[in-house]
Order: structure tokens, then C-alpha cells, then sequence
């Protein structure tokens, strides 16, 4: 039951939905709220990064790895690349899950995609957000801009997993954008070293649109879509 004062804390959908009493129009505008307010404080933290123009947090984490895996005392044996490595993957793979649980708490859906049998996550990620349609991979589109990526940097073949980052990864959000004429900004979340996403940010558009990077596979993330009754 909320206290008596909690008014003055909820949004004017919570309030009405708290008034009406039922119990699944009152989850939904409390995963709305939830919602947005991740959404509306991304501004602050690209600010904040810009800022303090910090290490990744992928860095963070491998370099905690490294760390760890040193031998403990002198003469010990050297530490192992491959058991490094997946010591790294399997601590990844425990961060994307526990992201996956922090979206879903924090009142988002995720989208799932096929990456299109060809590694297209990403471009079907960045389109189902620039055309405002989940439903679809929109295949001919991400033929398209996979193809005008590869026609950029020739080490990219055509089934390769795409970069989330560089030069040409920004030119071509760019690209989408203003064929798409969309005004977005990209906020794509990794794993971080706390319960919370690493952030990169793309586009120049003031509206935040996230992507999940979960270690190499890429959903697009919605504020969590009222289920039919």
C-alpha cells in the first residue's frame, strides 16, 4: 500500500491508475514511469562521460580479470590466455544476464531479433528504432546499409559481426538518420561493473533510443508495451 504523501512522487497516469484500483493499469504506469525516467537520465550521464572522459568499463572489467588471475605467489605458473579469456566471456555472459533482469525491472521490453542469418542485430536494432516498427527486421533496408558499410571499410565481409563502435559505425547511424529523416540519439548499453549499463552514445538527436549489446548480439530496448487484456 503507498504511503499517504506518495502523490506528490507519482506521474499523473500513476495517479490516475492508483485511483481507478486495478492492479495492471497500476504495474503498467509504474513500469511507464520507470521507464522514462531511465530514459531521461541518459542526457546526465553523456554529460557526465564526456566530462570525465573515463576508461570504458569493458576495460575495466578485463583489466579486473587480469588482475585476479596474476599468480599469488612467486613461482607460481603463468596465468593461462585461454582460461583468461574464459573467465572474461563467462563473467560477461553473468553481466549480460543480470542486464537483461535490470531492463526488465526497470519497466523496458526487449526486442528480440534474429540478426537476419547474416550478424545484422545491429541494423535491425538501429532501424525497428528509426522507423518506429518492432514487428519487422526490415531485411531489404539492412541488406542495404550492411552494404553501403562494406562499400566503406573493405575488411567487413558479408556475414561478419557488425562493430557498435568507429568511424564508419558513426557515419552510418548518421546516414540512417538523415535518409530516415529521424532525430535520434543511440544509447547503446553493455555490461557494466555494477548492476547498471556501460553507455555508448551515436546520433545527434536529443530523443534517446536504446540498444542492449548483450557481448556481441544487439536488441532493441522500448519502454514496456501494455499487454492486451
Amino acid at each position: 500500500m503507498r504511503p499517504n504523501n506518495a502523490g506528490k512522487f507519482l506521474t499523473a497516469t500513476q495517479q490516475a491508475a492508483w485511483n481507478s484500483g486495478d492492479r495492471n493499469k497500476i504495474q503498467a504506469a509504474d513500469d511507464a514511469a520507470l521507464a522514462q525516467a531511465v530514459l531521461a537520465s541518459l542526457s546526465e550521464v553523456e554529460t557526465a562521460q564526456q566530462q570525465d572522459n573515463i576508461t570504458t568499463e569493458d576495460d575495466l572489467i578485463q583489466a579486473a580479470i587480469a588482475e585476479s588471475l596474476k599468480p599469488s605467489e612467486k613461482g607460481a605458473s603463468p596465468v593461462d590466455p585461454q582460461q583468461n579469456a574464459a573467465t572474461y566471456l563467462d563473467l560477461q555472459a553473468q553481466k549480460t544476464t543480470s542486464l537483461r533482469t535490470w531492463f526488465t525491472q526497470s519497466g523496458f521490453d526487449i526486442v528480440r531479433n534474429s540478426g537476419g542469418g547474416s550478424n545484422n542485430c545491429l541494423l535491425i536494432s538501429l532501424l525497428q528504432h528509426v522507423t518506429g516498427d518492432y514487428s519487422s527486421e526490415h531485411l531489404v533496408e539492412v541488406s542495404h546499409y550492411r552494404r553501403e558499410l562494406m562499400r566503406w571499410d573493405k575488411t567487413i565481409k558479408i556475414n561478419d559481426p557488425l562493430p557498435s563502435s568507429g568511424k564508419h559505425i558513426e557515419d552510418l547511424i548518421d546516414l540512417i538518420l538523415e535518409e530516415k529523416k529521424c532525430t535520434r540519439r543511440f544509447a547503446i548499453a553493455g555490461p557494466g561493473l555494477g548492476s547498471e549499463p556501460s553507455w555508448h552514445f551515436y546520433g545527434k538527436g536529443k530523443e534517446y533510443a536504446i540498444i542492449f549489446d548483450q557481448s556481441g548480439h544487439y536488441e532493441a530496448v522500448i519502454p514496456r508495451r501494455t499487454k492486451s487484456a
